[in-house]
């Protein structure tokens, strides 16, 4: 993952966010991932540790922070939370990628024909092509209505997949 290079006390603020996003306190917490959210992606690095906690928490708080960042370069870790057995892992990782916008269609799509049986991947990818329809931050061919169907009925894998495999050749041959 690509970051930016942070100054000593960036480095000092990220360490006291972290130490303070893994509180007891709420209030804490909050401040912690605002702060961090505010030095940006430099902070994505040092707060993917969190999410291999065991504590459910301090998972849901990375997270977090990881998606009001809204960067392109966690746009794998917030596809990886979109197949999270924890519903608001994957809501947070939805709202993240629809933060993020366009540069989220095509590996959601790539997600979508490798986890096409998965329904919280066909549910989030839902959710995450309609609001980026709904804020017009998907490519003028992309074929919203046609998708946002074949992803309501998931009784037809083979279907959706021939959509997807179409819908990536033409983002490839617009690009």
């Amino acid at each position: 993952m690509k970051t930016e290079k942070i100054t000593k006390e960036e480095a000092s603020i990220i360490q006291n966010s972290l130490d303070n996003l893994c509180s007891d306190n709420g209030l804490r917490r909050k401040e912690a991932r605002k702060s961090l959210v505010e030095i940006g992606s430099s902070s994505i690095p040092l707060v993917m540790d969190l999410l291999d906690s065991p504590k459910h928490i301090f998972r849901w708080e990375a997270l977090k922070v990881i998606a009001e960042i809204g960067s392109p370069e966690s746009i794998p870790i917030l596809l990886e939370a979109l197949v999270d057995e924890s519903g608001d892992f994957r809501w947070i990782a939805s709202e993240g990628l629809v933060r993020i916008g366009k540069s989220t269609v095509k590996p959601l799509l790539k997600l979508i024909l490798d986890k096409h049986d998965s329904v919280f991947v066909l549910n989030g990818a839902h959710h995450i092509f309609s609001e980026l329809s709904t804020k017009k931050l998907l490519p003028d061919n992309f074929p919203t209505e046609e998708m946002l169907d074949q992803l309501k009925v998931s009784g037809n894998p083979s279907k959706l997949k021939v959509l997807v495999h179409k819908t990536l050749e033409v983002l490839k041959i617009s690009e």
